[in-house]
């Protein structure tokens, strides 16, 4: 992954970016987390954060103007949070710490002035190990008390003298600035002339005025000048500012060097202020004493303000607790990797790729496109783990092999104008509804409809595999050539989302913009309670085809409403990216976060949204279950395994060729005569392990050709093994007279077992060796 493309990823996120707060303020307090602190009264902490960016925090913090409020992000929904109280009431209840200075560096710098810029340069350069010398002629005590009364506790400003004195800086009252004192002041090597002092003319010095904005340097070198007309926290900022040049120049560096954040700056933090509810501010006795519980009080209104628009919207992201910003870092440190742990791994292959975190952000950060990225670059350099998506792709294969996957005209035509593709998942889950379908489509639409059963190549494409992609795409493409390339109607949003990605020169319209302009079918039928509307993720950015479900269901007369997280904001079903068949666990996590957004049943238009969210318990329907009704009771109908998929699939082609076409059907497979009986309890085991009814067939057949099975004579149970691919299945089973095989379990493993039966097949060959026309190369 070039880095270019992370940094334009990474710049597309405002997580990290500070909040209003902290940007604008001269110091760049963390103003945030001190809040934060006070609410929950620890203020030995909320001090630290004060005294890690406030120079002598223990006067600074009292002479506060706020310029933060203003900018507070509260204030437009009430008022700002008074950030000077809370730092008042923090300075009052806790005690002053002793600065921990640096080794003395044996450098020196002389400082002429006694105003508050002055102080707070001594202190950061006493920090550093400098020898701070300063000049003043007014008495610095005397000019602090002609402040307004109670501005400070008389206690602050000796504590701030005691801090500058533990760090080595010394005093000098002078009786003026004489051009003798000035000649030797000139004469040091490095001088800051705190201009914030009124004894001090800026002239005398040479210099017609303060430094340079930011750095505070002046024209001449070794002289750094500022603190006119600024509030005390500004000063204190240019003193701190002048530190940091004074130190750049010692280093032969130029003082505007890394300065990129000193000054202030509105920030790029986006806060989704839509959730916050007025909180009056307290109304303290005294605003200049605070109590505790004032503070308290005070502190808890702040927001905190923070984006993650995307994380509190998606599972997927908050399920590992940070945010596109980190795991864009995260990633990329992953893929250079040649060696070592790749912790990322599962991450990336986990995501849904459903997009929604590009909607919700107003900079449109697409986490999903960056991990699909990704993805392609492991496939490519051989990083993806082999079994993360192996199954799936075997499954697609199966899908699109020559004993599954067909094309045919309508009967008593050698062309169609148009050909359904309704995808691998519909007539594996509703056979026959989608059977019905075809024939209702042949029934309305002129010009003839062909059938184009197979997958479109998706898990291909979101699995980052690009070769096994490009195969698929060629073989559908040339499948479609050979019907005389007619247009295709899509039954599945991701069907459609593959076509215009992979094959955008085919013409395609989808089934939802076509019913709506069809009768209904005579069968159709609403039920008669209320279902909430599920839009699937893959057909966001379909607003056309969106519109057209609803009126479709106000046509049917099926009362629905909308989710609070629908239309192009939709949540993922979690099947979408195979993130179900890499992270089963977080796959479901995902289905329930959507199940819970209503406590009606959902009404769907892909049949894999359906399926995800009815195998998490939630009572669900696909249109067609409207649209063509079956007698069962949809909404609660289980989603169907992936043995039973398969079986459907298989089916489903048998049946439509001699319904419809006529013609003789396949003969039967050499595992069909294998019958198998097993619990609920066992098949649902498998259908967590991956363990097809196929797979258990061929282990029992091999064990009857073959033999070398294992014998529990204590349970009458017999144990056999194959090895017909990269896996390892293990079968435990009891042989009836009738020639019914009841399995009691199953497992499967990668580990190659010397003297185990059976021959493996390459990677290659099970993720990329099938001929793209159907059947293995």
């Amino acid at each position: 992954m070039e880095q270019k493309y992370l940094r334009d990823f990474e710049a597309r996120c405002t997580q990290e970016e500070p909040p209003a707060c902290r940007s604008m303020c001269p110091l760049h307090v963390e103003a945030r987390e001190f809040a934060c602190l006070m609410a929950v009264e620890r203020l030995d902490e909320a001090r630290k954060i004060l005294e890690r960016s406030m120079p002598l925090a223990g006067l600074a913090a009292f002479l506060c103007p706020g310029h933060c409020r203003e900018h507070c992000r509260r204030s437009e929904v009430d008022a700002g949070v008074n950030l000077p109280m809370l730092e008042r009431a923090c300075l009052l209840y806790t005690r002053s710490t002793k600065p921990m200075p640096m080794p003395a560096s044996g450098k020196t710098a002389a400082v002429a002035g006694g105003g508050f810029s002055s102080l707070c340069l001594a202190y950061e350069l006493g920090k550093k190990g400098f020898r701070v010398n300063l000049y003043h002629q007014q008495d610095i005590a005397a000019a602090f008390a002609a402040l307004p009364p109670r501005t400070f506790p008389e206690r602050s400003l000796g504590e701030a003298l005691e801090q500058l004195a533990a760090l080595r800086v010394s005093f000098e009252q002078v009786k003026d600035f004489s051009p003798d004192r000035i000649a030797s002041l000139r004469g040091e090597k490095i001088l800051y002339l705190g201009l914030d002092d009124p004894d001090l003319d800026p002239a005398a010095f040479g210099l017609a005025g303060p430094g340079d904005p930011l750095t505070l340097e002046s024209p001449v070198p070794g002289l750094f000048a500022g603190g006119a007309g600024l509030s005390f926290i500004q000063a204190a900022a240019a003193g701190k500012r002048a530190a940091g040049s004074i130190v750049r120049f010692l280093q032969g560096v130029a003082p505007s060097s890394a300065r990129e954040g000193e000054d202030i700056y509105p920030t790029k933090l986006i806060t989704d202020l839509s959730a916050v509810a007025p909180l009056p501010p307290p109304d303290p006795a005294d605003p200049l004493v605070p109590t505790r519980e004032e503070a308290k009080a005070e502190a808890a209104r702040c927001i905190p303000c923070d984006c993650l628009l995307c994380v509190k919207k998606c599972a997927y992201l908050s399920h590992y607790e940070s945010y596109p910003k980190r795991y864009g870092r995260e990633f990329y440190n992953t893929l250079a990797l040649k060696f070592g742990n790749r912790r990322s791994n599962i991450q990336i292959i986990s995501c849904a790729l459903c997009g929604l975190c590009g909607v919700v952000c107003p900079n449109g950060a697409d986490m999903g496109s960056f991990c699909l990225e990704a993805r392609r670059e492991m496939a490519q350099s051989r990083h993806m783990p082999v079994s993360a998506h192996e199954f799936a792709l075997e499954d697609m294969a199966y899908s699109n092999s020559a004993e599954v996957a067909f094309y045919r005209p309508q009967p008593g035509r050698k062309r169609c104008r148009t050909a359904f593709f309704p995808g691998c998942r519909l007539p594996s889950s509703l056979p026959e509804q989608t059977g019905r379908l075809y024939t209702f489509l042949t029934e309305h639409l002129d010009g003839g409809v062909g059938l184009f059963y197979r997958c479109c190549g998706a898990p291909a494409r979101w699995s980052g595999r690009e070769r096994l992609t490009a195969a698929n795409a060629a073989g559908l493409r040339e499948i479609w050539e050979e019907a005389g390339g007619p247009e295709l109607i899509l039954a599945c949003p991701s069907c459609a989302l593959f076509f215009a990605s992979e094959l955008a020169d085919i013409p395609v319209k989808s089934l939802w913009e076509i019913l709506p302009g069809l009768p209904l079918p005579k069968q159709a039928r609403p039920l008669k309670q209320s279902l909430a509307l599920h839009d699937p993720c893959a057909a966001r950015a379909r607003p056309d085809l969106i519109r057209a479900v609803r009126d479709l269901a106000g046509a049917l007369g099926q009362e629905t409403e909308e989710l609070p997280l629908g239309r192009d904001l939709t949540r993922c079903c979690g099947y979408g990216g195979l993130a179900s068949a890499v992270n089963p666990e977080l796959g479901a996590e995902i289905a329930l976060s959507r199940a819970r957004d209503t406590d009606k049943d959902l009404l769907c238009w892909c049949i894999m949204c359906r399926d995800s969210l009815s195998a998490v318990g939630k009572g669900a329907l696909h249109f067609l279950d409207l649209l063509f009704p079956a007698g069962d009771e949809a909404r609660v109908r289980p989603a169907p395994g992936i043995s039973l998929r398969q079986e459907r699939a298989l089916a489903f082609r048998r049946e439509m060729l001699q319904n419809i076409w006529n013609e003789k059907p396949d003969e039967e497979g050499d595992l069909d005569p294998i019958n198998i009986e097993m619990d609920a309890e066992v098949a649902e085991r498998l259908e967590r392990r991956r363990i097809l009814l196929s797979d258990l067939k061929r282990v029992l057949l091999y064990a009857g050709e073959k033999g070398g099975q294992f014998y529990n004579p204590q349970t009458g149970r017999t144990l056999s093994s194959l090895r017909p691919k990269q896996v390892t299945f293990w079968v435990e089973y009891s042989p009836r007279a009738d020639g019914v095989f009841v399995v009691h379990n199953a497992y499967c493993h990668r580990m190659l077992v010397p003297g185990t039966p059976g021959e493996g097949l390459p990677t290659a060959a099970v993720l990329e060796g099938f001929d793209p026309r159907g059947g293995r190369a």
